[in-house]
């Protein structure tokens, strides 16, 4: 049962973005992974992206190819990410925020959830096809296509069984705690390898309530040349340069102290003013508004994972949940006050002073524009890498 290495796992995932060539399968096939196999054997998948009504496309998304050579009896599963090729309807897809129950039970992004049930039929039929095919299923993807690859991996371990193993680069978040754990359970989180940069937004997005698998570890941060957040530190080409001669061991780092409940805490409740420009400081925000959260819902929020839910719809339960803590108590108070200072002073707003001035309108509005300027920034980020390509 083997693995696949760092540069391997990047390659396939920055590979698979010429799927549109016609002589893409070919060459493909002639790498080791494949050794050559027939492309007869492998399938190529055709996604529905975008809108119902507006720029709804069908689009080449992804490959369903058994493995040869040392992955001989193997199955590869390989997504590509987001393109501007096919109208811009990948956006539509990456905009749709909402939520609903994935293939296996959990609350999911609608828009990542909707373009994996498109390919789903053809995937089930492929599996089908290659039932002697016992070995490992390998599900790889990069930006999108790692959103995609979580669905997969999820999907394909809970109906098939057997060995499976996650890899993405960049991907952005795929659902709520309850799809990162059950998922993490089920593929086990040992073999789930997200490769990130620190400066990458894309994976910083979308904010509460989803989450990354594995919910135990902070997954693969990897260094970034850049010391700010960076539409560069998102295309494939620099992560496949960034785990080049890399083993996976040599890219674990120490667990993130944004990922730690007591110094969320105290980031909360000092008065340094944080740098919108710095990577943590993104990442600090979400784990803070997850900490004030669970203190006001002594850790009960499924009330913000439960239902279909936008951008606006989402601000408008947290303020909420905000304004029942306020009223609750002057320590609950205390806690929203400091969230909401942090967030204005990241967006380079006027903070207010006292809690009186705290309504869950005026909150609501605050959070859509956090959520709204981390999305921009995702964006950006991802439009980069299609002029680097």
């Amino acid at each position: 049962m083997a693995n696949l290495n760092p540069n391997s796992a990047a390659s396939l995932a920055d590979d698979i973005y010429d799927l549109r060539d016609a002589e893409f399968l070919k060459v493909f096939l002639l790498r080791p992974e494949f050794s050559g196999r027939s492309s007869a054997h492998t399938t190529k998948l055709n996604a529905t992206v975008g809108g119902r009504v507006i720029r709804g496309a069908t689009d080449a998304f992804g490959v369903c190819a058994p493995g040869g050579g040392r992955y001989q009896n193997d199955i590869f599963l390989i997504f590509r990410g987001t393109t501007a090729a096919n109208n811009n309807a990948d956006w539509i897809s990456n905009a749709r925020i909402g939520l609903e129950f994935s293939h296996t039970g959990s609350p999911v992004h609608l828009g990542f959830n909707q373009i994996f049930s498109s390919m789903l039929p053809a995937i089930r039929e492929f599996l089908a096809k290659h039932g002697s095919a016992t070995g490992t299923v390998h599900c790889i993807g990069h930006s999108l296509g790692g959103a995609i690859a979580n669905l997969a991996a999820d999907w394909i371990k809970k109906t098939r069984g057997g060995a499976v193993r996650l890899y993405t680069f960049g991907a952005p978040r795929v659902g709520t705690s309850w799809f990162a754990r059950s998922m993490g359970g089920r593929v086990q989180e040992k073999y789930i390898y997200r490769v990130y940069h620190k400066t990458d937004p894309v994976p910083m997005v979308p904010v509460f309530p989803f989450t990354h698998a594995p919910i135990s570890n902070q997954g693969y941060q990897i260094y970034s040349a850049q010391s700010i957040i960076s539409a560069e530190a998102h295309g494939m080409a620099q992560y496949r340069q960034s785990v080049s001669g890399s083993k996976w061991k040599d890219l674990h780092g120490a667990i993130a102290p944004y990922h730690i409940d007591h110094m969320v805490e105290q980031w909360l409740g000092s008065d340094r003013r944080p740098n919108p420009a710095d990577p943590t400081t993104w990442e600090w925000l979400n784990s803070a508004i997850v900490w004030v959260l669970k203190k006001l819902t002594m850790g009960t929020i499924l009330i913000v994972q439960s239902s279909v839910m936008g951008l606006v719809t989402l601000a408008d339960k947290i303020a909420w949940i905000l304004q029942k803590g306020i009223d609750l108590s002057k320590d609950s108070g205390f806690w929203v006050l400091r969230l909401m200072r942090k967030i204005m002073q990241v967006l380079g707003m006027p903070v207010v002073k006292t809690v009186n001035e705290l309504g869950r309108t005026f909150m609501r509005r605050i959070l859509t524009r956090l959520m709204q300027k981390m999305n921009q920034e995702a964006q950006s980020a991802v439009r980069s890498q299609f002029s680097q390509r």
